[in-house]
């Protein structure tokens, strides 16, 4: 890592000797969330019962950014088993916010975002089931991409719920975000779509103010997001329409097959090891207990049931995306219960997971969207009309 010492709490491994590929990442050095394998080195999961033996592959997400010239040199903190929003580990120590020092650098990917704000790394990979890769990124004022279930292989990525866990880079910018989604994608999300070419044009009201007969561009506006983002989407000539998610009504459904999967995947070592892990996650584990497979069925079907009701609301209203904030409170001192505030620090975060919906946080601006191509391509050209990462409030 360049020979600087990193703030106490981030790194659990560092990384060295790791063959990388001559592409568009070249020398960027690469920061991995320790639930993700990378050969030779140990998973933890940001606990005490694994990561005796080291991982004998790496996982292909780590692989395509490595194959792409990105340098790993180290795995990095964590919220317990990614199931927790503040990554306060007793096991490997309290994650830092390198941003705002007295705050919390939310979870449960705290370790990768905070690499990048503390600059250990360029890019990061993280993992997010309900929110883990956008609220760190808002919490600590960097950029994160949560892309759809199923976008990426997740060989070799501990599972925390199988049907709604991802992978997604996190950067400084969207414009490395971008990137770093291109080569784990191959291609396939690569930003050139007619919001990116209206950034490029130096935020002028180009191709998202219409012209020529065609309509200006629409997006939906949930929530109380940062007003001078608003501002440079109405500098860019598009049209804001007001949105109303039914934000109790998505968690009540989500909620119930979320913890049916999470209380399957640790069956092997919940209960019979309750007492090695940290107490905050076995108590939430205690909750995932005996929900019989009738609930869970129900679950997944009102879920989809609102993914159509939701995604045909857009279509009727001509929206492209959905801006919101990521976090639905100021943001937490450390020290405080992380069960006073965990669901509401995440509140705007959960309906993409629930709703497999793409979705990038730019700090505590995040934008939701049918795909990553159409969130990254509104992203990009909020940043070049000269969006930063939005601070969050801190109250």
């Amino acid at each position: 890592m360049n020979g600087t010492a990193a703030p106490a709490g981030i790194v659990i491994t560092e990384l060295s000797g790791i063959e990388t590929g001559d592409g568009p990442l070249r020398g960027l050095r690469l920061a991995v969330k320790d639930n993700i394998d990378v050969a030779g080195a140990p998973t933890t999961g940001g606990s005490r019962i694994f990561g005796h033996e080291p991982a004998l592959a790496t996982a292909p997400t780590v692989a395509a950014l490595a194959t792409a010239g990105a340098r790993p040199v180290a795995k990095v903190n964590l919220h317990e088993f990614a199931y927790g929003v503040s990554s306060d580990n007793p096991w490997h120590g309290r994650v830092p916010n390198p941003r705002f020092p007295d705050r919390i650098p939310g979870g449960s990917s705290g370790g990768s975002a905070a690499a990048i704000a503390a600059g250990i790394a360029e890019l990061a990979l993280g993992t997010d089931t309900a929110g883990s890769i956008r609220i760190p990124a808002a919490c600590t004022g960097v950029v994160g991409l949560r892309p759809r279930n199923g976008s990426l292989d997740l060989a070799g990525v501990q599972p925390l719920c199988p049907s709604f866990d991802t992978v997604g880079p996190m950067a400084a910018s969207v414009s490395l975000v971008a990137e770093a989604w291109r080569a784990l994608s191959e291609g396939a999300s690569s930003p050139g779509g007619p919001l990116a070419r209206a950034g490029a044009a130096g935020g002028r009201q180009g191709d998202l103010a219409g012209g020529g007969g065609r309509a200006p561009l629409r997006v939906g506006v949930c929530g109380d997001p940062d007003p001078a983002a608003l501002g440079i989407l109405e500098g860019l000539g598009v049209q804001t329409v007001r949105v109303e998610l039914p934000l109790d009504e998505i968690e009540a459904a989500f909620w119930p097959a979320f913890r049916a999967e999470i209380a399957r995947a640790h069956q092997a070592t919940y209960p019979r090891l309750a007492g090695e892990y940290d107490p905050n996650v076995a108590a939430k584990l205690a909750g995932t207990q005996g929900i019989p497979l009738e609930r869970y069925r129900a679950s997944r079907e009102r879920l989809a049931a609102l993914r159509e009701r939701l995604l045909g609301e857009w279509r009727r209203l001509g929206a492209v995306a959905v801006v919101s904030p990521v976090l639905g409170i100021p943001l937490p001192r450390v020290g405080e219960r992380e069960e006073d505030y965990r669901d509401l620090l995440g509140l705007y975060a959960v309906p993409a997971s629930a709703l497999d919906l793409a979705a990038l946080a730019v700090g505590d601006l995040q934008i939701m969207a049918r795909s990553e191509r159409e969130a990254l391509d509104l992203g990009i050209a909020l940043e070049r009309a000269g969006l930063t990462p939005v601070a969050p409030r801190l109250g």
